[in-house]
């Protein structure tokens, strides 16, 4: 997994072995895995991780689902259309196994997206922003405002504290990650809302992650300190050619001093001087902050393939879900606008 997911240009961190198995051993743990490996010859040239509901209506669905942001299979370069046949191949001779299959978060030009006899719905929304060569060129791009106020916030935080803005390492990922934790817990409790990190278990996977793509030179936890204290965090991961912002967590009582537009302005910056990025992806959620960087839309896709009679009723109530879905967060998202919530 590990050597098809570092050579495949469409694949993302959501599909790297330190997402996957940190979701295996964290949140994954109760589901029936079904692992398909595609060879020519000895030689491994794509994969599908996939996990199957228990009981008589039977989901197939890929690894990680819930906590990622895209999913797909995987396939050597040049091996895309042959990988999506050969999964409709399995899929048509193990019909016993499965009465729906359900990929959700497939990004557009997905492998998912090839395999013939899908039905394609459009799902969330993504917004991303393609990366200047440099970041000087990239703030002209930005307008006349933001670049103003990326300048202004930066100076005044400096005049009322020691600032240190910096990327976790190592040594320091551990605590980087509790505080990054309790800033996002702080502005979703004060909107007396969960947070995606309420639960052990959610925090205990997203360590384990970032532990494993730390490791692996992928992750990009940005942190914002003042007079030694963490008051901001931006979790990011990246995998060339694009720097993928996962979730933020910010000190509600400094809204004034806009942390998150300075930290968010510092990892763009990190992306296209230190990692050559050539887009910084929003992830899923259309909300307004986004649109400020000047991204632009981009919808995930549902691939949905019915396999028995049950499976089309399972189909039917799958796509009446995401309807309901997509509307509730359009809703939450207008309501709460600058920030984000993963389920």
């Amino acid at each position: 997994m590990r050597r098809l997911a570092e050579m495949s240009p469409t694949a993302t961190p959501f599909q790297t072995w330190e997402w996957l198995s940190a979701w295996r051993a964290h949140s994954g743990r109760r589901a029936k895995l079904i692992l398909l490996v595609f060879e020519e010859g000895s030689k491994p040239v794509g994969l599908a991780p996939l996990t199957v509901t228990p009981g008589p209506l039977r989901t197939l669905s890929l690894m990680g689902r819930g906590g990622s942001d895209y999913l797909d299979l995987l396939a050597a370069p040049g091996y895309e259309q042959q990988i999506a046949t050969g999964f409709r191949d399995w899929l048509l001779t193990n019909k016993r196994r499965w009465d729906w299959l359900d990929l959700p978060e497939a990004r557009p030009g997905s492998i998912a997206e090839r395999v013939p006899g899908s039905d394609i719905w459009e799902a969330e929304t993504c917004p991303y922003l393609p990366l200047e060569l440099t970041w000087e060129a990239q703030t002209k791009a930005f307008g006349k405002k933001l670049r103003g106020n990326l300048s202004y916030y930066e100076r005044a935080l400096g005049k009322t504290y020691t600032l240190a803005l910096r990327v976790a390492t190592a040594e320091t990922l551990e605590a980087d990650m509790d505080a990054f934790f309790a800033l996002h817990q702080k502005r979703w409790r004060g909107r007396y809302m969960p947070g995606a990190f309420a639960s052990e278990r959610a925090r205990a996977f997203h360590l384990a992650a970032a532990r494993g793509l730390l490791e692996a030179g992928a992750l990009r936890l940005h942190l914002l300190d003042l007079d030694g204290v963490t008051q901001a965090a931006i979790y990011c991961f990246h995998k060339s050619p694009r720097t993928c912002y996962y979730l933020g967590g910010f000190e509600p009582t400094l809204a004034k001093f806009s942390l998150g537009t300075v930290l968010t302005g510092r990892a763009i910056r990190h992306a296209i001087e230190a990692d050559g990025a050539q887009e910084f992806d929003f992830l899923r959620g259309d909300e307004p902050y986004k649109y400020r960087w000047g991204a632009l839309d981009r919808k995930n896709q549902r691939i949905s393939l019915v396999g028995s009679p049950a499976g089309r009723i399972l189909a039917a109530m799958g796509k009446k879900q995401l309807e309901l879905e997509l509307a509730l967060k359009h809703r939450m998202h207008a309501a709460h606008g600058g920030d984000k919530k993963k389920p």
